[in-house]
């Protein structure tokens, strides 16, 4: 019972926001968001897997990028980036990309300077196959 709830809140909420949201929705119309912040973080983020050699076509308005895996496999990249150079992303294939990965750069800037040594190392190791 809770499962078909939650589904049809996820489905209904793309169609008509639940109530709570149109409610509080009102209190934030006059919000913003410095996108500066963001774009510093793509060039960042994109920066770096330039320079660890990975293909990527630089995002104009997301926060996420989508390189491909050095690799045909992208499950097998993933899990040596995340268990040996801790950098967390997820197969492109979940979205339609296969022998991609999805990195997300709407995470504070410290996270992206400090994934750099790691792209680096694992960018050097799949360079020589």
């Amino acid at each position: 019972m809770v499962s078909a709830m939650m589904i049809s809140i996820r489905t209904l909420g793309f169609v008509n926001a639940p109530a709570l949201f149109q409610r509080i929705a009102g209190e934030f119309q006059r919000s913003s968001v410095d996108i500066n912040e963001y774009q510093k973080k793509r060039d960042l983020l994109y920066g770096i897997l330039m320079e660890a050699g990975f293909e990527c076509v630089k995002p104009m308005g997301a926060f996420y990028m989508f390189p491909k895996s050095p690799i045909p496999d992208e499950l097998e990249f993933i899990r040596t980036l995340q268990q040996e150079e801790r950098i967390m992303v997820v197969p492109g294939r979940g979205f339609g990309r296969k022998s991609y990965f999805r990195i997300a750069y709407c995470v504070p800037i410290e996270t992206i300077q400090k994934s750099r040594e790691g792209f680096i190392r694992i960018g050097k190791r799949y360079k020589k196959r």
